[in-house]
């Protein structure tokens, strides 16, 4: 809103420094956010108002709140009190959506060139909008002066009663500044006639029923209307007005007179006279909402002495009505004013006030006391190991959105036969970016590398603690619709990775974060937790494997169990991303993996006598893993099969490299007979496995 210190001071009287008013605008939660010198010597402010203060949107409204901290005489101007009796026009409500809704005659006894007085032009000016005719300005300045919208119609254009109702399908209307008419939604709450649509009700009038200089009989309207629905409609038609900014966060039900009583009180001034008494129809009756506030309990909580005296005085200076309870002198009975309904109905939103009102900076600085915290968690200091691991390695933590839009379906290139092509949608999102509940993090790692790669970082290390959406399968009859959640989750740990492991120094060469780097990260990761991470053989069927390099992914296994993915990014992804330089690589791991128990290495004695090895050598194709071998040598040995490592590699360069490996006994006591039979029983159950696959002994 924009806001005259000119006009301002007619209403209150405010500091003439305008440093010092915009402090204390700022202070009381009106936030300016711009300054502008006007002609008349003046000052505008353009404010930030509150999402849930409609009281705030009018001079009266922000003197209100500066008064609040500044306990002085508060001025309105003086309204002539409208008569409530027979409608001048026939009028009708047919839905509770309206709270009250009146119509008042005049009729122009004046020269149509005639306009407003200069002080109610400066109120326009101060709010840099132009004038028009007569009626329209007199509407924006009671709107702007005393928070209360009203509209003019044109009285002869009018056919039948004027009824306040919703729209039904296919009713469209023509809107104020529009050329094409624009079809209504079901249920739209409107003012009409017999033969149109005349308003949509608290946002926006209509082209047939506008008035002009030809104009010579008013009928002016000034309502109270549902918020949700004024909102509802604002949002369908994409029209937002001084209106509807106002009615949307609660308009003030007793001051519908008030605001038509103004503006006939201005068209008075230019030569327009009313005609009649004031119809009113609508079934509002003010609750009478008062709230029981201790004082005690308030001094407590803002940390200031305070007395039900000053309590008194300063929630007056807001409007409210304060009297002592009957029985509890500690207690204090505040009426909530008409204009408060909306957002005051708590103990909590008193003190709310009270503070405004004595100032946050004027209140003690405390910490409140408490007692000792409970210890953490087993989960919350799995989830410190592992992010000791990889703030180790250089990662920094990242945080991304739960939604995103329909173009992560072509960035992964998802069709409706992939299964992460289903998602959890919104219905009512007003930004197509977030009109899916993510079920993947790989999308949103690779545009936090798309980001970083534009602003020329080439290093990347990030991590993010997730979560994901997938949708349930099972048929709606199998349950109750409203016992079924929405979807299942997956908690989930993504790390990607760009570049380089670390910077070069004196004592470290650059090698490439890639694939085989996060591999060492999952074995670290292994070991801090005392987990048997490991990584096996890829999976085309993992539902992320065709956004990976097809020669450069792996899973992550758990005991057996699938829990995670590693590997590059593919080229085609890259590509769609836009992504030039960078070969991203990117692992995935289940939450409840890194959280299963674990169980650290324990210090063993060693052995007094002499361990037995032996080596075996295989000849491995590519897609064999090594560490798949050392597993099944492992699982087929002895019990007394301490330890299986690899020694040495050699790489024939025709897609087959032969891996040595060492295994090790403790029982120094097996004859080499036995030891030597043992190798040939594993060597049966490696070529067993794997011979069909082409491994050799070697």
């Amino acid at each position: 809103m924009k806001v005259s210190t000119n006009v301002l001071r007619h209403f209150l009287d405010v500091p003439s420094d305008p440093r010092a008013l915009r402090e204390l605008l700022d202070d009381v939660g009106l936030e300016v956010k711009r300054v502008e010198p006007m002609d008349d010597g003046g000052t505008r402010f353009v404010l930030e108002l509150l999402a849930n203060r409609g009281d705030h949107h009018c001079y009266e409204g922000i003197a209100r709140e500066l008064n609040g901290r500044l306990g002085r005489e508060l001025r309105t101007p003086t309204v002539t009190s409208l008569e409530v009796g027979e409608s001048p026009h026939p009028l009708r409500t047919e839905t509770p959506l309206c709270l009250r809704y009146t119509l008042t005659l005049l009729e122009r006894t004046g020269p149509a060139d005639a306009t407003l007085s200069a002080g109610a032009l400066a109120v326009l000016d101060g709010a840099a909008i132009h004038s028009l005719t007569a009626p329209v300005d007199a509407t924006n300045v009671a709107n702007l002066e005393l928070g209360q919208p009203t509209h003019a119609f044109d009285a002869d254009t009018i056919v039948g009663a004027v009824t306040v109702r919703t729209s039904v399908a296919g009713e469209r209307c023509l809107p104020l500044f529009q050329e094409e008419s624009v079809e209504l939604p079901v249920g739209t709450l409107v003012i009409a006639d017999d033969a149109k649509i005349l308003a949509v009700a608290g946002v926006i009038g209509c082209e047939e029923s506008k008035t002009t200089d030809a104009t010579t009989r008013l009928l002016l309207e000034s309502a109270c209307f549902d918020p949700v629905a004024v909102r509802k409609a604002s949002r369908a038609l994409s029209i937002h007005t001084d209106s509807s900014a106002r009615f949307e966060r609660g308009s003030d039900p007793e001051r519908v007179l008030v605001g038509a009583g103004r503006v006939a009180d201005l068209l008075a001034e230019a030569g327009w006279a009313r005609r009649g008494t004031t119809g009113m129809v609508g079934d509002h009756v003010d609750p009478g909402r008062v709230i029981p506030l201790s004082v005690a309990a308030t001094g407590r909580f803002l940390d200031v002495a305070v007395d039900a005296a000053e309590v008194s005085e300063r929630l007056g200076r807001y409007g409210f009505e304060v009297r002592a309870h009957d029985q509890d002198s500690d207690v204090l009975l505040v009426g909530v004013p008409s204009w408060r309904l909306w957002d005051v109905a708590f103990a909590a939103d008193l003190y709310e006030e009270l503070a405004k009102s004595i100032g946050y900076n004027a209140t003690p600085v405390s910490l409140p006391p408490v007692a000792l915290g409970a210890a953490p968690s087993a989960e919350a200091r799995r989830k410190e190991q592992v992010e000791e691991v990889l703030l180790g390695q250089g990662f920094y933590e990242v945080f991304t959105d739960g939604f995103y839009g329909r173009d992560v379906l072509e960035l992964l290139d998802l069709d409706e036969a992939h299964p992460l092509f289903a998602h959890v949608q919104t219905q009512n999102a007003l930004d197509r970016g977030y009109s899916f509940l993510k079920n993947n993090a790989l999308a949103q790692a690779v545009q936090a590398v798309a980001v970083n790669e534009r602003r020329r970082t080439d290093d990347i290390k990030l991590y993010e603690w997730t979560r994901t959406f997938h949708p349930l399968d099972e048929p709606m009859g199998e349950r109750r619709e409203r016992d079924r959640p929405p979807c299942t989750e997956r908690p989930l740990l993504w790390a990607i990775v760009m570049g380089t492991d670390q910077h070069r120094t004196w004592a470290h060469s650059e090698r490439a974060a890639d694939a085989l780097y996060l591999k060492g990260v999952v074995a670290e990761l292994a070991v801090e937790l005392g987990l048997g991470l490991s990584i096996g053989q890829a999976d085309p069927s993992h539902p992320l494997a065709h956004a990976l390099h097809p020669g450069r992914q792996a899973l992550v296994l758990l005991g057996g169990e699938v829990v995670g993915i590693l590997g590059e990014v593919h080229p085609a992804v890259l590509k769609r991303a836009r992504i030039k330089r960078a070969r991203p690589t990117y692992l995935e791991i289940d939450r409840s993996a890194l959280y299963a128990a674990g169980s650290k290495p324990t210090f063993v004695e060693p052995s007094s006598t002499q361990h037995v090895t032996r080596t075996l050598a295989f000849r491995l194709p590519r897609g064999v893993e090594a560490g798949a071998v050392a597993s099944v040598l492992h699982a087929s040995g002895s019990d007394d099969l301490v330890r299986v490592h690899v020694t040495d590699l050699y790489d024939h360069g025709d897609q087959t490299r032969s891996v040595t490996f060492e295994l090790l006994w403790s029982d120094a006591t097996t004859s080499a007979d036995a030891t030597n039979h043992q190798l040939q029983e594993l060597v049966a159950e490696v070529l067993g496995q794997y011979g069909s696959a082409g491994v050799e002994q070697r």
